[in-house]
Order: C-alpha cells, then sequence, then structure tokens
C-alpha cells in the first residue's frame, strides 16, 4: 500500500506491486509534514485492525480531490455495509440515478483512496468481480475478509481474556481441519472451560486478541462455501 496525505487528511492510497511502489510515491510533498504524518500513522493502525478483521470503518480524515458528482459516490461507498456487496446498477439506483450506471462506474473507477473508500464491495450485475484498480485478486481478497469477519461466530471469554468457541461434533472436525490449514493457532479443551455440563460439545481455546476473520474463513471453508 502507498498512501499520501496532506495537512487535511489522505489525498490517494494505492495498493501496487513491488517495484511500482516506489514509482507511485511520487514527489513527496511539504505542507504542513507533522500532521500529514499523524494521518499516516493513524491510517497505518487502522488498516492493520481492518485486516485483522477487528475494524469495520476508517475514520482518518479524507482530503481526496474530485468532482461533486465524484464525491457524492465515494459518500455512497463509504455508506456501504461491511461484509455485503452491491452492483453497480444499484447504487446508481440508490444515488437516484437509475440511468447513470455507467457514470457512476466511472466515478468509482477514479476512486483515489483504496480500501478506505471501498469500491471493492461494488460488484458487477451478475455478481462477478470487475473494474477493480488494485486487480480482480485483491478485490476477491478483501470481499472475502469482510464476509468472513463479518459472519465469525461470537467467542467467549475466559478468565484469562482467551476466547472459548464451542462446536457440536458434527461441525468440529471439518472447523478444525480448516483452522490448521489455515494457520490458525487454537487448543482444545474441556466443555467444562465455557460451563457446559458434558462431553455433547467441542470447546476451542484461542489466545487473546484472536482476529475473527480466519476464525470465519475456517467455518466458510468447513461448509464448502466461498463467502
Amino acid at each position: 500500500m502507498v498512501a499520501e496525505a496532506s495537512a487535511a487528511g489522505l489525498v490517494r492510497v494505492s495498493l501496487v506491486d513491488g517495484p511500482d511502489a516506489a514509482q507511485a510515491m511520487g514527489e513527496p510533498g511539504s505542507e504542513a509534514p507533522a500532521a500529514a504524518e499523524a494521518h499516516l500513522v493513524r491510517l497505518q493502525g487502522e488498516l492493520e485492525a481492518y485486516l485483522r478483521g477487528d475494524r469495520r470503518e476508517f475514520t482518518v480524515p479524507l482530503d481526496a480531490t474530485g468532482t461533486p458528482f465524484q464525491r457524492e459516490v465515494w459518500a455512497a461507498l463509504r455508506a456501504l455495509p461491511y461484509g455485503e456487496v452491491v452492483t453497480y446498477g444499484a447504487l446508481a439506483a440508490a444515488l437516484d440515478r437509475p440511468s447513470s450506471v455507467r457514470a457512476v462506474a466511472s466515478a468509482i473507477g477514479r476512486n483515489p483512496l483504496l480500501v478506505v473508500v471501498p469500491c471493492h464491495r461494488v460488484v458487477g450485475a451478475d455478481g462477478r468481480l470487475t473494474g477493480y484498480a488494485a486487480g480482480v485478486g485483491r478485490k476477491r481478497a478483501l470481499i472475502d475478509l469482510e464476509r468472513a469477519a463479518a459472519t465469525a461466530p461470537p467467542l467467549m471469554s475466559d478468565a484469562e481474556g482467551a476466547g472459548l468457541l464451542t462446536l457440536s461434533p458434527a461441525e468440529a472436525q471439518g472447523v478444525i481441519g480448516a483452522l490448521v490449514q489455515g494457520g490458525v493457532p487454537f487448543e482444545e479443551v474441556g466443555p467444562e472451560a465455557a460451563g457446559c455440563a458434558g462431553p455433547e460439545v467441542c470447546v476451542l481455546r484461542f489466545a487473546p486478541g484472536q482476529a475473527p476473520g480466519p476464525i470465519g474463513l475456517a467455518f466458510h471453508a468447513a461448509r464448502g462455501v466461498t463467502p
């Protein structure tokens, strides 16, 4: 990720590969470097939480340049629900511009703040992932991350702050296998850890602070569902 900021807020956020990152940076600005740096530090912290599945929206101030129409579309993008997708047509209709789908799609394509302004939540009329500046693979990864985190089962907290997940015998094997395959650390503990009286459930214990996203992905994998 390459991000630029002014004293007022984020100006641009791009996703680039390898050597392209240096070129994407361009010439550093000189306006209020301390204020701009504060916005970038804040973005880094919020982005790390987002990628863990612990944050659903960004609160960093924005200072992107665009036409009034583009700004209207970008504001609508920020209002899209986390973990869900919408079609270009549905977004145009929500903006009371049902006949301007192409114009709305063009404004989405000019979104200068990838991830922060979630244009990845907009898909084609048939559900296909199209039109993402950073590539369809990244768009799929972001959608998968959000859907997994949004649908991850809630964890109980034990006395040490660890998270406890109870599973039925029918789903335990598939979920445990998916967690192992996904490299998510956990330990299996007795039912009494979750206040269960008998061995009719499987209880998994996760370290404090475990992100919900990987657990949600494991559930999707165990059920054979693509998020």
